[in-house]
């Protein structure tokens, strides 16, 4: 089911603050992007994650960049990456 509406899908990194704002959203990732970087998260739901919020620990954060060139983490951010289907 997933993969038949991958042209609709929609991918953010959120970095969060402590006061729970996202302070930093790099949105737009592509389905490659995705899946350049699902097997980080061998708990996921599904192959691109698109049906939960997974949470990025700072550990991931090179790998991710290695992966993804364009993604940038700032400190003090807790960061989650997620799909969604776009309206």
């Amino acid at each position: 089911m997933i993969d038949n509406a991958a042209e609709t899908l929609a991918w953010e990194l959120i970095g969060w603050d402590a006061e729970d704002v996202a302070a930093h959203v790099t949105d737009d990732l592509t389905r490659d992007e995705i899946l350049s970087v699902r097997d980080f998260f061998p708990g996921r739901e599904d192959d691109l994650l698109a049906t939960a919020v997974y949470v990025v620990p700072p550990e991931l954060y090179e790998a991710m960049r290695a992966a993804v060139p364009r993604l940038e983490f700032r400190a003090g951010l807790e960061y989650q990456l997620g799909g969604h289907l776009e309206a």
